[in-house]
């Protein structure tokens, strides 16, 4: 497992710049949360840390994974990163599934986009991952269709796909933002067991909850730019930028954990 390091990164697209001397690290098995208002590039930064890059995207600067230096013309390192040393849980579940097929093909074409595998193989590291995440009747889950399940049992069954290919680094775009209380406390339950495996993980949220649970670093982005970073615990306790403070403060859950310990 490698160190993921960010240099001096600006992109824009059509000519604006939504990027600007973005850099950072993040060690491996460790957790670094991003959060900023909508528009602030939180998406783009991370979509290019999964190689989707847009077309009209232009870009300078350096993004290592370990040794692997990715750059934009280089789409081989790009394909070989994606899936096996990094993988993506969107925000929306059910626009990753296929209606037609059902959760097991989901798992089959997957796992045999990456490497040579058996359907047996693949049966059986589709039922361990399932139950990884926590799902029970996995068996059953496996014949269903996406439109079956409920938005919370679709994003852990996204999540068990992502962990058959056994990525080292998993981003994460709002993975609770959707949920009931329940299904959120899964999520948060399952992504701290994924940490203390060694997984390394980026998770962009507007879940301050989240955040705390999972710990490690955290980045304030406003208009492309890294505003504050810090450990998540200080960042939310003591923002020292007013943008920051607003934002936290902002949060009408994070009002209520204050007023809760009495802040």
């Amino acid at each position: 497992m490698e160190k993921i390091a960010v240099k001096q990164l600006t992109a824009q697209i059509e000519g604006k710049t939504i990027l600007q001397d973005i850099s950072f690290e993040v060690e491996a098995g460790q957790s670094l949360v991003i959060i900023g208002e909508s528009g602030s590039g939180k998406t783009l930064l991370t979509k290019i840390l999964i190689g989707q890059l847009p077309s009209s995207l232009s870009m300078q600067g350096e993004v290592h994974y370990g040794s692997l230096s990715l750059e934009r013309e280089s789409l081989k390192n790009w394909q070989q990163l994606r899936g096996r040393r990094v993988a993506y849980m969107s925000q929306n579940p059910m626009a990753m599934f296929n209606p037609f097929q059902t959760i097991q093909s989901h798992f089959w074409e997957t796992l045999r986009s990456h490497s040579k595998i058996s359907k047996r193989a693949c049966l059986a590291k589709a039922l361990a991952s399932m139950k990884e995440v926590r799902l029970g009747e996995p068996e059953e889950l496996l014949k269903k269709y996406p439109f079956e399940l409920s938005g919370g049992m679709l994003q852990r069954v996204m999540l068990a796909i992502l962990l058959c290919l056994e990525p080292e680094t998993i981003v994460l775009d709002e993975p609770t933002s959707a949920l009931d209380i329940h299904n959120r406390e899964q999520i948060i339950l399952i992504l701290k067991e994924q940490l203390a495996k060694g997984k390394t993980l980026i998770t962009v949220t507007h879940d301050y909850h989240l955040a705390r649970e999972l710990g490690g670093k955290m980045l304030v982005m406003y208009q492309g730019t890294i505003m504050e970073e810090g450990p998540v615990a200080k960042l939310l306790e003591s923002p020292s930028q007013t943008y920051s403070q607003d934002l936290i403060l902002g949060n009408p859950y994070e009002r209520l954990v204050r007023q809760d310990a009495g802040m």
